[in-house]
């Protein structure tokens, strides 16, 4: 570090570190005469300084200590490794403490008065505020009086839609502590719940983002015909809760994710592709098309894949105009005649509420990741991969997955059925690591008074 001396010239500033170590070192050659014959010389020449700075630090160190010993009643001149940093500080350093060039208070000021629209970026808010863009940058990153903030759109709620998504979680706290006043109500394990949902994968997105070998490599060369007709295959995906069975096995909870559509073949040669390549054909999911799935692929499987004996499962649904109403009577008489009546229910789940569904909530993000690392080149290659990352998707994702939906709910009965709200921390990766993850977490106390009412 250097400053600018009375005459102009540049002198270098010695850091505290060095400081202190010359100061111990000197210190440890005092004879009862003073420091002994070229010490300076050696103890400068280690730490890149001439004679007589070593000289002058060590005289003004000594000052400083002896003066704060005199007024504190201390004793580091024979102790001087014990002495705090301060006393090793140069005054440059004493001299600038806590003074800016920029007002910090004043500037906070200045920033909360502008609208939020004026400052979504540091180029903006400088202009703004009037102070250099590299000093804006040093507070955001060094000093931390900004901070940034990505902000999601969230749905906006009408009050019976606050209301039913209020009853939804009320309804899944365990009756056994409702009754009992002594205890912490709880939510339930809700290790009958299946929660399904469609979702669109695309084979690229727009902005993707590498890390490059600077100077060596180039960024990929990616093109389509047009953004809006990127390849994509509609999923719909079956989640319920992991849980240990009696053995002390785990059973994952995936009961499977299936692409909507079907396989067909080219029937002539084109630019494109020869005659009989294998294509995959998108279809619409209405009524007719989402009975089917239920029927012949998620219904099957949750009976194939559940590991206990199946008294009664809840499959969650979102009101999608599709999807069937709990009271189809059509439905209802397909499950009565695969011996599933009372087995095999449905739910839809409030609207506006993807916050309340396991896949909305974060498997899908964790999934899409997974598979984008692979990069598919087709829609028949995209099928492969989403299967295998719903296949390889580690169990303890899905764990802290139905934790963090509990907290989501409870984060909804504080707020008396809002979306505006934070997650909150859990710390969840500890926890499960020390094996005290929760299956069941506590609810907030205001639901008592909610459930009075």
């Amino acid at each position: 570090m250097e400053q600018d001396g009375a005459d102009g010239a540049k002198t270098r500033v010695i850091k505290l570190i060095d400081r202190k170590g010359l100061y111990i070192m000197l210190h440890g050659m005092v004879q009862d005469d003073g420091p002994i014959r070229g010490s300076f010389s050696v103890t400068g020449s280690l730490y890149n300084v001439s004679r007589q700075s070593a000289a002058q630090i060590f005289k003004e160190i000594c000052s400083t200590i002896s003066n704060h010993d005199n007024e504190n009643d201390t004793n580091y001149i024979n102790n001087p490794a014990k002495a705090p940093d301060t006393l090793f500080a140069n005054k440059v350093a004493n001299r600038r403490k806590g003074k800016h060039k920029h007002d910090r208070r004043a500037l906070k000021d200045a920033t909360k008065a502008l609208p939020l629209a004026e400052r979504r970026k540091c180029r903006h808010l400088s202009a703004k505020v009037n102070i250099p863009l590299t000093s804006l940058f040093r507070m955001l990153k060094q000093e931390k009086i900004f901070f940034r903030n990505t902000n999601n759109l969230k749905p906006k709620l009408t009050a019976t839609q606050q209301h039913l998504r209020m009853l939804h979680c009320l309804e899944r706290i365990d009756p056994l502590t409702i009754n009992n006043r002594r205890q912490t109500l709880k939510f339930v394990e809700q290790l009958d719940e299946v929660h399904i949902d469609e979702k669109w994968f695309f084979v690229c997105n727009d902005g993707e983002s590498y890390i490059l070998v600077t100077d060596e490599e180039e960024p990929p060369t990616r093109s389509v015909k047009h953004k809006s007709h990127v390849a994509k295959v509609m999923f719909i995906s079956a989640i319920a809760k992991p849980r240990q069975l009696h053995n002390g096995s785990w059973w994952d909870g995936k009961v499977g994710i299936w692409p909507i559509g079907r396989l067909k073949y080219a029937q002539r040669t084109s630019v494109n592709r020869p005659v009989g390549t294998a294509e995959w054909e998108a279809e619409n999911v209405d009524q007719a098309k989402y009975k089917c799935l239920l029927l012949n692929d998620i219904i099957p499987a949750i009976m194939d894949s559940w590991p206990t004996p199946i008294t009664r499962v809840n499959i969650q649904q979102d009101g999608a105009k599709a999807h069937l109403k709990p009271t189809d009577e059509d439905f209802n008489n397909e499950l009565e005649a695969l011996g599933l009546e009372g087995k095999i229910g449905s739910h839809t789940q409030p609207a506006q509420s993807p916050d309340l569904n396991i896949n909305d909530l974060g498997f899908f993000n964790s999934l899409q990741s997974r598979y984008h690392c692979t990069t598919p080149k087709n829609e028949l290659e995209l099928i492969a991969m989403v299967q295998a990352a719903f296949e390889d998707c580690p169990i303890v994702t899905l764990k802290k997955l139905w934790v963090t939906h509990q907290s989501v709910m409870n984060e909804i009965i504080k707020c008396a059925g809002h979306n505006q709200f934070k997650i909150p921390h859990m710390n969840k990766d500890k926890l499960e690591k020390e094996g005290r993850l929760p299956r069941q977490l506590d609810v907030d106390p205001v639901a008592r008074y909610c459930l009075e009412d």
